[in-house]
């Protein structure tokens, strides 16, 4: 059980530095909403090199990329899934499409790295009515989804 989920902007380093000493039981390493768009790549590599070096260790590692509407999804799982997060929070999902899209990519990679199957879980963000309405079918359809989570802020 998750009692708390801590979110930190992917593109501040001093946040970065010290999230996992806070008592969360998972820290949200953020490359979404917190992140402008001018500061993807950068708050990607950043998020990228705490995993990498500086691992979180006293609680769940799970990072929010940006949704698959968009061009930066894939470039933050090449960059993330490496480093081997425990999970990856996945915005806007509408359907049991976009899971099945981004966890088959998950796969490439993880089998890329060397990675036992499903290595790194997901958790499926429900931000549209779209996706509350396929809520049943979005937490079924694929192994690797360990959890939702309601997005109040976007679907209000």
């Amino acid at each position: 059980m998750r009692r708390s989920m801590l979110f930190i902007p992917g593109n501040t380093p001093n946040l970065l530095m010290n999230g996992d000493v806070l008592g969360a039981d998972s820290i949200i390493l953020d490359l979404e909403d917190a992140v402008s768009p001018a500061e993807k790549d950068s708050a990607r590599i950043l998020v990228r090199n705490t995993l990498k070096y500086m691992g979180i260790k006293a609680c769940e590692s799970v990072v929010r990329i940006n949704p698959v509407d968009t061009d930066f999804w894939y470039k933050d799982l090449d960059e993330i899934i490496p480093q081997k997060p425990n999970m990856i929070l996945l915005p806007k999902v509408n359907g049991p499409e976009d899971i099945k899209m981004v966890s088959e990519y998950i796969a490439k990679i993880e089998e890329k790295c060397g990675f036992e199957k499903n290595t790194v879980k997901l958790i499926a963000l429900i931000e549209t009515t779209m996706s509350v309405e396929n809520a049943f079918l979005i937490a079924g359809c694929d192994e690797r989804v360990v959890g939702m989570v309601l997005g109040a802020e976007d679907l209000t």
